[in-house]
Order: structure tokens, then sequence, then C-alpha cells
């Protein structure tokens, strides 16, 4: 019997496709590495942090007199769905809204309109007290006038 001698070169054998799992295909020699196939895995590369949304001051007094017009359960909810909000953003808006951040800059001409109406509001809620103090002092005076009739 006569004995075959395999070199190191010799002894290579054909490795069929899929008999190896991932460690051929990483070389390329595997058939999910064809061109054809490569379109079809998804690309797991991650994505770039998204930009911060930027609200404009008229976006957002428009959203928060939205939501102080919202009367039913529920449509608040609906309203920060839809645009994507969180509770958080409304509530750091209503703080800027009371901080006057979120006014428009005024021009002369509303200044003055505002300069006027509060000097009428002062003057009317001054009338008003007046009111108040005769209508308790009527009030007063009947009640005297029925405990006399009484006795």
């Amino acid at each position: 019997m006569k004995e075959i001698e395999y070199s190191r070169t010799d002894a290579k054998r054909v490795i069929n496709f899929g008999e190896l799992e991932g460690d051929r295909r990483s070389t390329g020699d595997s058939p999910k590495s064809s061109p054809q196939f490569q379109r079809d895995i998804p690309d797991t590369e991650v994505s770039m942090k998204k930009r911060r949304r930027r609200f404009s001051k008229e976006y957002r007094l428009n959203i928060l007199k939205e939501l102080d017009e919202s009367t039913k359960p529920g449509q608040i909810g609906a309203v920060l769905r839809r645009e994507g909000l969180y509770y958080s953003n409304i509530t750091k808006w209503r703080e800027q809204l009371e901080q006057g951040k979120l006014n428009k800059k005024l021009n002369d001409k509303n200044q003055k309109q505002i300069a006027e109406l509060s000097k009428q509001n002062r003057k009317l809620q001054r009338e008003l007290n007046q009111a108040k103090l005769i209508l308790e002092a009527q009030k007063k005076i009947s009640e005297i006038l029925e405990l006399k009739e009484l006795s």
C-alpha cells in the first residue's frame, strides 16, 4: 500500500457556502455578500443627533391660547400629540408669558392706548368701590328701619 503524503498546500479542501457560519461572511465569500443582497440589509448606522426645535413667539402664544380655550376632557392632550409637544413645554411657556418674555414689543401707539385704558380702569374701580359702599350703607339703613317697624 502506498501512502500518500499531503503537504499543507495540498490539504486544502473546497468549502461550500454556508458551511461556516459567521466567520466566512466577513471575508465576502458568502452568498449574502453579493451586491444584490447588500441592498436588503438595513442600515444600522446611528444617525446624528437631531437639532433642537425652536418655536417662535407667535407659535407659542397660539398654542397657549388654544390650550386655554380647551374645555373638553382630553382636548389638551390631543393638541399636545398633534403638535408633538410635551406638557413641560407648556409650563415653561406659561412661566415665560407671566414674566413678560413672550409679549411682543409694543410700539408707541399701543403703549399710549394701554396707558389710557389703565387710567380708565382705575377710575372705574374707584366708582365701583363707591357703589359697593353705598349699597352696604343702604342695606344697613333698611335693616335699622325694619327693626324700628317691628318694635
